[in-house]
């Protein structure tokens, strides 16, 4: 008899590179998590900013609800943000470059603008995606994004993360990694062969490992960096070329309404 595989663990991050939230169950919207992605931090110079350049991002956490977008900070207070009015023009729309797309996005308010300039230490600007307009330049696998740096499915497993530290001798906490979907049950890596996998009416598409960056590095409570772990020892056996991997991107082929922690996987192809 096989293993049973599941959800052990759900997260959302509201604002891209922000620290996110762990909840017992998300909605599908569109085919992505509601509520992941849907706001990023823009440079002075219209980049979107994250943990690979500004680690400090870690300490700032987002929370969404029905009301919208409340921000934290140590030492800055709370901020919310009222959720994005619908009656957009499009002068109000501009693309931010996510490494293979452009998508649409617009500002907040001069308030959340000030409040994330002040907790990051850098001046900057809270954008929120435009899910009514059209992105540029799209990859086929990326058409289910908002802001993601590419599908709104990243998964990992207990397992793995179990095998990494063991290796390492560490007890780095998965939000390391900042996945969507943490699945138990399987052996660690089993993963690696997924091609396609079930979450009830949920049908999940494999495009490629996640290769991993010096973000991975950063404590998300702290923002701060005080060891090359986990990437010293993922370098030793989870090379890809020049990069290292852990975990996989998947895209949506077919969605339910909700996935749940506790919901079974199941393994269509591999």
């Amino acid at each position: 008899m096989s293993a049973r595989i599941a959800i052990s663990r759900l997260f959302i991050y509201p604002v891209k590179s922000l620290r996110g939230m762990a909840v017992d169950a998300v909605e599908l919207t569109a085919g992505r998590p509601t509520g992941d992605r849907e706001y990023l931090v823009m440079n002075k110079f219209g980049e979107f900013m994250d943990q690979r350049d500004y680690p400090q991002m870690a300490r700032v956490e987002a929370i969404i609800g029905g009301a919208g977008l409340r921000l934290r900070c140590e030492g800055v207070g709370n901020l919310d943000v009222p959720a994005l009015r619908v009656d957009l023009a499009e002068r109000d729309i501009v693309h931010v470059f996510l490494f293979r797309r452009s998508a649409p996005v617009t500002s907040t308010s001069v308030e959340a603008d000030e409040w994330i300039s002040d907790a990051l230490g850098v001046s900057c600007r809270l954008m929120a995606f435009v899910p009514t307009a059209s992105a540029l330049n799209v990859p086929p696998y990326e058409t289910q994004s908002s802001l993601h740096d590419a599908t709104p499915f990243h998964l990992t497993s207990e397992e793995s993360l179990s095998d990494l530290n063991a290796r390492a001798g560490t007890s780095l906490p998965m939000n390391r990694f900042r996945p969507n979907l943490v699945v138990s049950g399987a052996s660690a890596y089993a993963e690696d062969s997924w091609k396609t996998i079930a979450i009830g009416d949920t049908v999940l598409q494999w495009v490629k490992a996640c290769t991993r960056c010096v973000a991975t590095t950063t404590d998300q409570v702290t923002g701060e960096r005080t060891s090359p772990e986990p990437l010293t020892t993922l370098s030793k056996y989870r090379r890809h070329g020049s990069t290292v991997v852990f975990g996989h991107y998947f895209r949506p082929e077919r969605w339910g309404r909700r996935l749940g922690v506790g919901d079974e996987l199941r393994i269509v192809a591999s």
